[in-house]
């Protein structure tokens, strides 16, 4: 097997796995964040949540951070691999890096 093509799918497991923490990151948010609707629950009765569950939004903002630590690692691989070969770059490790640390900073200082 090629050089560039174990690259390949050293960054392609690299890109799956940080997006698949991504998506949970978003399945952990949608648990984690406080009830919508809330004036139509109050107005039926039904108890709701205000704040944000402290337990839930801890396990993804470690999510978060970690999807933030593997597109590093995917980033740094990508640049030293597109010095060292004809591969190129990939747009969806910095993005996914932007997005998760804007992410995990919002959660940190916001929430």
């Amino acid at each position: 097997m090629k050089k560039v093509k174990i690259f390949q799918i050293f960054l392609g497991t690299l890109s799956i796995l940080g997006w698949s923490l991504a998506v949970y990151a978003l399945l952990l948010f949608g648990e984690a964040r406080p009830d919508r609707a809330v004036g139509y629950f109050l107005s039926k009765g039904a108890s709701v949540r205000l704040t944000w569950d402290p337990t839930i939004t801890l396990r993804l903002e470690y999510v978060i951070w970690s999807c933030a630590a593997i597109s590093l690692i995917n980033l740094a691989f990508n640049f030293y691999v597109a010095h060292h070969s004809r591969m190129g770059y990939w747009f969806n490790i910095p993005l996914l890096l932007l997005t998760s640390t804007a992410a995990g900073l919002y959660l940190k200082f916001f929430v």
